[in-house]
């Protein structure tokens, strides 16, 4: 079941040459395009063990609003129905998503959702003005592991001058690099790009060569857009992705199109209805590529806005508004120095059956981790992350763990994965 990366990227090509002219299809050729993938994707699912109980029949696209939404848990079964139908030494094409949003789990897919994947990650660098000869700076994943089937493309020999550097490596390591590269582009996650702007801002030179900045993978906040102009004399182009698939991209006219070739979305309210224009929406999606395990109705615990009319580019792609998912605040030490907290979630990936985390600094040397659990955790276990916080943290501070029945949302609809409550006038008053 799996393919070499090189395979799967020169698949790719064609798909990509294809969603260059897609973008611009009239609506009701692209509605017939979709639907016929919808078709396809149904017949996949029900021979999987797993659908065929949870849909009884053989549904059909009219039928797509009334089935079941699929949530996070099942993605286990899913996956285990799916293996089930292959001898057991089967190897599949697979990613693990990081948990920190609720329960942590295991997605299978085929190589044509994975080449139609990297064909729709290479449309939204390219229409932004992005190409393999540029330099770019990927300023993204963890120190010591593997490309991500999801990073296949950016890792690919086919991209000549890229290089690579963990967002979780020291600031000032990762100032020192970009000042060497001198890139055209950089790829990073906000969070990441607003400690490296918290350095800049107060240093010169800055990148005469950049370009533009790419991100992903956390809210993105308007203020950090107006930073980055301000700092970098540059615009941010985000996109919208996720462990599991691709779902949307901003194009260089400022909108957020969805990736209709490769998922269906929808925005619900609470009651499972489509929301208006104007509302805030639960983002529910199905796969339209992955027959191998395909996703219907998944919904990925973010909101987004649902937005009417056309984007001023000319393509034809959907639209939606602002996307509010996970976001993070950076954390302030003792020394004054800024601190990214996913190094911390290195410590809680072998937690099991918590269902959310958060992690939260509620003074310049407390730091609490809550955590959604139905039985409390071992005293043992307990100590032993208090430690590897603390001394992650540089020591001299105090962890608390607190298992709560729900984390909440901010009203803002954010799930802040991350979240600073000092104030910056705390963070002087603590380096008296």
């Amino acid at each position: 079941m799996i393919d070499s990366p090189v395979f799967a990227l020169l698949e790719a090509v064609p798909r990509y040459l294809q969603l260059t002219r897609s973008q611009y299809w009239d609506p009701n050729c692209l509605d017939a395009y979709r639907r016929e993938r919808l078709s396809k994707t149904f017949q996949a699912a029900m021979r999987i063990p797993f659908y065929a109980h949870r849909f009884g029949a053989m549904p059909s696209s009219a039928d797509l609003a009334s089935l079941p939404i699929l949530k996070r848990p099942d993605i286990a079964e899913l996956s285990r129905s799916v293996r089930s139908l292959y001898p057991p030494d089967t190897r599949f094409m697979n990613a693990r998503s990081s948990g920190t949003i609720g329960h942590a789990v295991e997605v299978l897919f085929d190589r044509t959702h994975q080449s139609g994947r990297n064909a729709a990650r290479a449309r939204y660098l390219v229409e932004n003005g992005w190409l393999p000869t540029h330099r770019t700076a990927w300023a993204l994943g963890l120190r010591d592991e593997p490309p991500s089937p999801d990073s296949q493309l950016s890792h690919s020999r086919f991209i000549m001058r890229s290089q690579f550097l963990s967002h979780t490596e020291d600031f000032n390591v990762q100032i020192s690099w970009l000042r060497k590269m001198n890139p055209h582009f950089i790829y990073t996650l906000p969070s990441n790009l607003d400690a490296l702007l918290t350095i800049l801002a107060n240093e010169e030179p800055g990148l005469p060569s950049l370009r533009k900045v790419f991100t992903g993978g956390e809210v993105l906040d308007d203020s950090l857009r107006k930073r980055t102009r301000q700092v970098l004399g540059v615009e941010i182009v985000d996109n919208y992705g996720c462990t599991e698939l691709f779902p949307a991209w901003q194009c260089p006219a400022g909108s957020y199109h969805t990736n209709a070739e490769h998922i269906m979305l929808e925005l619900l309210d609470d009651d499972g209805r489509p929301v208006r224009a104007g509302e805030l929406g639960r983002v529910v999606v199905t796969t339209l590529e992955n027959y191998l395990a395909p996703l219907i109705r998944y919904d990925l615990n973010d909101y987004a806005l649902a937005v009417d009319g056309r984007c001023s580019c000319g393509r034809t792609l959907p639209i939606i508004g602002k996307v509010v998912g996970r976001s993070i605040n950076l954390f302030r030490l003792k020394n004054g120095e800024l601190f990214l907290p996913w190094r911390l979630y290195d410590h809680l990936e072998g937690l099991t059956e918590v269902r959310q985390l958060q992690l939260v600094q509620r003074a310049i040397d407390h730091f609490i981790v809550r955590f959604v659990r139905d039985t409390p955790l071992a005293p043992e276990v307990e100590a032993s992350l208090r430690k590897n916080i603390a001394d992650s943290l540089g020591g001299g501070v105090t962890v608390t763990l607190e298992r709560v029945s729900e984390i909440a949302r901010t009203k803002r609809g954010k799930y802040m994965a991350a979240l600073c409550e000092i104030a910056p006038q705390q963070v002087a008053d603590g380096n008296d």
